[in-house]
């Protein structure tokens, strides 16, 4: 049974204000800086079994892929147009449902950043908005197979790049 992860249901608020920049700017970069998690948010992390600096398979903090989680999710079930809509996007029905938002994301993880008065350094987030037509799927899948980044396989089936439960990286499934 799916079910979203815990860790990126706490950066719902903050991945809205990043999509909200991406819209006001559409088709440009919107960056964030992305804070380490605060004493409070580690306690919870660890009364769930969450740590929030291991990394994943393709090698991404552990937080910094939740915070990515919520903004796939947030674009998926509430993106419009224009900027981000009040109620739930008819066509996102699930796992089994097709993307049902009228954009893309693109989502680029950069380096970490030193801010000052903050022990730990901020990891660099930014995200691009497109509109989602048959030339942004050519272009996003082409790029995809080019760099072997390809999550989708030719028959439409999801591969072993995929998130996926029998990989290990759901740890809350």
């Amino acid at each position: 049974m799916y079910s979203r992860d815990p860790l990126a249901v706490r950066f719902d608020p903050i991945a809205r204000r990043l999509i909200n920049a991406a819209y006001e700017d559409y088709g440009m970069w919107a960056g964030f800086l992305l804070p380490p998690p605060g004493l409070r948010a580690r306690a919870w992390m660890a009364a769930h079994g969450i740590q929030p600096y291991q990394r994943d398979r393709w090698g991404e903090l552990r937080y910094v892929r939740a915070f990515k989680r919520s903004v796939y999710w947030q674009v998926k079930w509430y993106g419009g147009l224009y900027e981000m809509r009040g109620a739930r996007n008819t066509a996102s029905g699930g796992a089994a449902s097709h993307w049902g938002a009228p954009v893309r994301v693109q989502w680029e993880t950069g380096r970490l950043v030193d801010v000052p008065g903050q022990f730990l350094a901020s990891q660099a987030v930014r995200i691009r908005l497109w509109p989602d037509t048959e030339t942004t799927r050519r272009t996003g899948r082409a790029r995809a197979i080019r760099l072997d980044e390809n999550w989708i396989d030719e028959d439409g089936t999801p591969n072993e790049r995929q998130s996926s439960p029998q990989y290990g990286d759901r740890p809350w499934e």
